[in-house]
């Protein structure tokens, strides 16, 4: 039987629906890392590669790209968006790279999804080399109308709490990597040196089928679909889209900020 919270569940429709958001991302985060030329790059949870597939456009871009992630279904999709890099299965806890072996070391919304943050952070330090950067991106904690529509949809159906819940158990610290200054934080403890800190207001325009699509990609959708069964789901989703559109209209558009860090080694 499939985990609901492993991303093997949701690669194709990632891949389809949220990679491109995550693309925009990466970029963001790239130019704030600026890798030099010839540098050796790694991508903690990689995905669908909106990080090797950024450091592919980038001129100068880095000699040595690797992208670890504990999907094997998210990295299969990963090397047909960015064929140019090595995609390596593994632990962010557990990094199977000598020491020294990188000069950048990327985590594109990744350290929420971690339950151990200080432990991954000692896994990067690591395997930087000596000077060496680490450059993370978070989500900030939104709260609009399309967010709360979704959860009262969802939760009338498979309980109160819900959401939450599912939100726990796949990124456990996204509230906590939500704030500037815990992010701040965080690389400061791990002796990390001139931590810079900023966010990037992100604007987002879809249509209602695509929004429904994409929440349906979360934790809380993934655990929605487990516990609703295939059939019970595709009904929920076709309400969810008609409550949608009565709400809002045809189209979606909302702001999301996005925090970005990063910090020396050395």
């Amino acid at each position: 039987m499939s985990d609901w919270r492993s991303y093997d569940t949701v690669a194709e429709a990632y891949e389809r629906v949220a990679a491109p958001r995550f693309q925009i991302v990466a970029r963001h985060l790239l130019s704030l890392a600026a890798p030099r030329p010839g540098a050796r790059l790694l991508d903690l949870g990689t995905g669908t590669g909106a990080v090797p597939a950024a450091a592919a456009e980038t001129r100068g871009n880095p000699q040595t790209v690797v992208g670890c992630d504990l999907s094997a279904a998210m990295l299969g999709r990963a090397r047909r968006l960015a064929p140019g890099f090595l995609a390596v299965r593994a632990d962010v806890n557990r990094l199977p790279f000598v020491n020294g072996a990188f000069d950048v070391t990327t985590a594109n919304c990744v350290l929420s999804h971690v339950t151990d943050h200080r432990a991954v952070l000692r896994e990067v330090g690591r395997v930087l080399a000596r000077p060496g950067s680490f450059a993370s991106s978070s989500w900030e904690s939104v709260s609009d109308p399309y967010t709360t529509l979704w959860r009262e949809l969802l939760e009338a159906v498979v309980g109160a709490g819900a959401v939450q819940r599912a939100a726990e158990a796949v990124a456990p610290l996204e509230s906590h990597f939500s704030s500037e200054a815990n992010v701040r934080a965080a690389l400061v403890e791990a002796g990390f040196k001139s931590v810079r800190v900023e966010s990037v207001a992100l604007s987002f325009s879809h249509s209602v089928d695509e929004y429904v699509a994409d929440r349906a990609l979360g934790s809380s959708g993934r655990l929605g679909r487990d516990l609703l069964g295939a059939e019970g789901w595709n009904g929920f989703l076709a309400t969810a889209e008609a409550a949608f559109r009565q709400r809002f209209g045809a189209t979606v558009s909302y702001d999301r900020r996005l925090v970005l860090a990063v910090g020396m080694l050395g």
